[in-house]
């Protein structure tokens, strides 16, 4: 059976996406299935140039090349919109702008005339589209949720396993608090940053990921330096995958305050780490995982709040190490393995 994986692809950004996409087309090859893959290039910017992208993806008709392709597994936005028989989709997430985003902050689409026209021909199109699809699959109840409300369309949630969790380890419950995420305002690393002012225990707060734009990434360095929090915060951006898990392995907490993210694959990368999550309320996908006070803290987005978050798991660290513990025996026990999504996606 030959599988085409088709994805969309930002030039130089490299996320949980990215991560998804490669691990399924290794497991479908050790599976035995021939597959490939297709990554579209994808620009929003400006807003105009999205139904573009969305034509483009349109055109491609992808049944039939030098060897017939059997099963089309199509992710993100516009990758669905791919032209193909037997199409499953393992959705991702929308363009977000046009979606859940569009009344918030995150939103990037100019709320005129314009900017309405394009979200009415998004949906329009998505809702047309997606309806094709011999399956679709949400990457988590947050994101079907979305499919739900804004599509009218029912999705079956499938969770995307760690790939390599055995790797991931406890050493030591040291005085730090790692967020590992690449660096973008929706992932809200300015209030992790904004909240050390207010943290009263000697914990430092260390940054890990790339930036997705030189602004934002500015932006965090001069809050820094204007709040004085050289000593509290650490900015080390990309670090190799060993370091990461030694980091992990070391923190006394994983924090995540991103905002209603679509999985989030820090959340269980933490807690096979055995370390309690700090994450908030508005979070999504997080806190399908975190329960507060059993496997880590869910604050309210507020400064001041993920600051008495963390200064609680350090006055108490043996509850720390019990909401770990917990966080660990939780996701072992969910079926999060590569052989249930093949079985599932896999028409």
């Amino acid at each position: 059976m030959r599988i085409l994986i088709v994805n969309t692809k930002v030039p130089f950004i490299y996320g949980g996406a990215e991560i998804l996409e490669e691990n399924l087309c290794t497991v479908l090859k050790k599976g035995g299935y021939e597959v490939d893959r297709v990554d579209i290039p994808f620009r929003w910017f400006p807003p105009e140039y999205i139904p573009k992208m969305m034509f483009s993806a349109r055109l491609m008709e992808v049944q039939q090349f030098s060897y017939s392709v059997d099963l089309v597994i199509a992710m993100k936005f516009p990758s669905y919109y791919v032209r193909h028989p037997n199409k499953v989709i393992w959705f991702l997430h929308h363009h977000r702008s046009f979606y859940d985003l569009w009344d918030t902050e995150f939103c990037d689409i100019p709320h005129d005339a314009e900017g309405e026209a394009l979200r009415n021909i998004a949906i329009e199109a998505d809702n047309r589209v997606l309806s094709e699809a011999k399956k679709i699959f949400a990457q988590s109840k947050t994101v079907a949720d979305r499919l739900k409300r804004f599509n009218k369309i029912d999705a079956e949630i499938l969770y995307c396993p760690i790939e390599g969790k055995e790797r991931f380890y406890c050493e030591d419950y040291k005085e730090f608090i790692l967020f590992p995420s690449r660096l973008s305002a929706i992932k809200r690393q300015h209030l992790a940053v904004e909240a050390m002012r207010f943290v009263k225990s000697p914990l430092k707060l260390i940054l890990v990921g790339k930036a997705d734009t030189l602004d934002y990434e500015k932006k965090i360095k001069d809050f820094i330096k204007k709040y004085r929090l050289e000593n509290k915060v650490e900015l080390i951006g990309y670090v190799e995958r060993d370091n990461l898990l030694k980091l992990y392995a070391n923190c006394l907490a994983v924090l995540f305050p991103t905002y209603n993210e679509d999985y989030g694959f820090v959340t269980l990368e933490g807690m096979y780490s055995r370390k309690p999550i700090i994450t908030c309320k508005d979070s999504g996908g997080p806190i399908e995982f975190v329960e507060d006070k059993i496997t880590g803290v869910i604050a309210e987005p507020d400064p001041k709040d993920l600051a008495e978050a963390m200064d609680l798991l350090y006055k108490e660290k043996d509850k720390a190490m019990s909401m770990g513990k917990s966080g660990y025996e939780k996701v072992t026990s969910l079926d999060l393995s590569w052989e249930n999504v093949i079985e599932r996606i896999v028409l």
